[in-house]
């Protein structure tokens, strides 16, 4: 083989590599159902989507954990800068070298139940970033037949997201040690200096300060609408919670806190619940006390046409 003809193997062997690799970049796109030139917060939002439909907790088929968990290694690639320049030049094989090598991110692994629902953006957090925005609870208003038969609610709610290029409002500032925490040195005598720290919201992270007049996002937060499905167990008891976990407001250097569903009964007109046994009270004669199966057939009967039929009937 002649040197030409070995440099035209060599080029045709990377340019083979090169469309294989890229031929894998675009599964990690294709399990999120987004394009390759989507924005951060178009991951975003596919993610949560994704990720409600193949949670263990509400997809029970054979190989939805499978699939969350490789929609959540999706994710965390695609929203951390450096480890999506390589999955795209190299792909998946490219990218597992590179981690193996101590790149992206310095370790720590990424959990997929700790991002659902919003958190987790932009990789791993560092401990000064693990600062949350506060939980929200909210009554949720349901009836004796929806907690005996079980339901789904769609809801909607309304928080406050970064915008897409957030990232760009930052600027460099040695003072701030963390989210919201600036560190001040003050000098008490020649050689003797005394560390203070301040509260200074200005700071996201640390070495990190919000330039408050960027134009790409001069509020820090815009608005955003998700769409809940709440998922009723038959079963369920007033005064339980039905948390989605960090799906609040969304705040530069910290993780979203938690919405949580305060499960509230509202008054059956003719039964009452205790514990797992449905109540009824009624009066009758003495002739109808005795020949008690008359009295059960018609109580049946009325039960089963409000489509809650409980496993054992009580009289009082």
């Amino acid at each position: 083989m002649t040197p030409s003809n070995s440099k035209l193997w060599f080029t045709l062997l990377q340019l083979l590599s090169f469309l294989l690799s890229t031929a894998s970049a675009a599964d990690f796109y294709k399990l999120l159902g987004v394009s390759r030139d989507a924005t951060t917060k178009e991951i975003k939002k596919a993610y949560r989507v994704k990720s409600l439909e193949f949670h263990p907790d509400k997809n029970k088929e054979e190989g939805a954990a499978e699939k969350f968990a490789e929609i959540a290694r999706a994710y965390e690639v695609l929203t951390d800068e450096e480890k999506k320049k390589v999955y795209d030049r190299h792909g998946e094989e490219g990218l597992k070298q590179h981690e193996q090598r101590g790149g992206g991110g310095g370790g720590g692994g990424f959990d997929p139940f700790e991002s659902f629902f919003g958190g987790g953006f932009g990789g791993h957090r560092r401990q000064d970033e693990e600062q949350r925005t506060p939980s929200v609870e909210i009554p949720l208003h349901v009836t004796l037949k929806q907690l005996y038969l079980g339901d789904q609610i769609e809801v909607e709610y309304h928080r406050r997201v970064l915008c897409v290029n957030w990232e760009m409002c930052m600027k460099n500032s040695p003072e701030c040690s963390g989210p919201g925490i600036r560190v001040v040195r003050q000098q008490l005598a020649p050689g003797f200096v005394q560390q203070v720290q301040q509260r200074d919201e200005r700071c996201i992270a640390r070495g990190k300060m919000w330039h408050k007049n960027c134009k790409e996002c001069p509020n820090q937060t815009e608005e955003e609408k998700i769409d809940l499905t709440i998922d009723i167990q038959p079963g369920l008891r007033a005064g339980e919670h039905i948390t989605f976990e960090e799906v609040t407001d969304e705040k530069p250097g910290h993780k979203a806190g938690d919405l949580n569903f305060l499960v509230v009964v509202e008054d059956h007109p003719v039964y009452h619940r205790e514990k797992d046994n449905l109540y009824k009270t009624i009066e009758i004669p003495l002739v109808d006390a005795l020949v008690c199966c008359k009295i059960f057939c018609f109580i049946y009967t009325l039960i089963e046409g409000t489509g809650m039929i409980p496993d054992h009937f009580f009289f009082s």
